[in-house]
């Protein structure tokens, strides 16, 4: 039976992973939330807390759009050409330092994951 939407709102896949486990630990998951649990456990790579940590610093400090902030705590780009690749939709221009500083926030993060491997 269909639920009715309560909230939209983004999340990480980090994000998401926390939320279907929860619900698979209280009952049964539908088919596409099975789907979805894979794919999330498949591929997020920081911690639900350090994820949305990334977004609103990013979003704060440097003013980025929602998508791209979410898309680069998601992906975690390993190096500044990456990273340069994922902001070039930006509506604002940003300078080769506030990419750098950028990056210096994610590769903490990025290189945690690269150790976990």
């Amino acid at each position: 039976m269909p639920r009715d939407v309560l909230e939209k709102k983004p999340l990480t896949i980090s994000e998401a992973m926390g939320i279907l486990q929860g619900r698979s630990e209280e009952s049964e998951l539908s088919y596409w939330q099975r789907v979805a649990f894979e794919h999330a456990m498949q591929n997020a790579r920081i911690e639900p807390a350090e994820s949305r940590k990334i977004v609103k610093e990013l979003i704060k400090k440097h003013k980025i759009s929602e998508l791209s902030a979410f898309t680069i705590a998601n992906i975690l780009p390993p190096s500044i050409e990456e990273l340069k690749d994922l902001l070039s939709k930006e509506p604002k221009i940003l300078k080769d330092e506030e990419i750098k500083e950028i990056f210096n926030i994610i590769k903490p993060f990025a290189d945690k994951y690269e150790n976990q491997k």
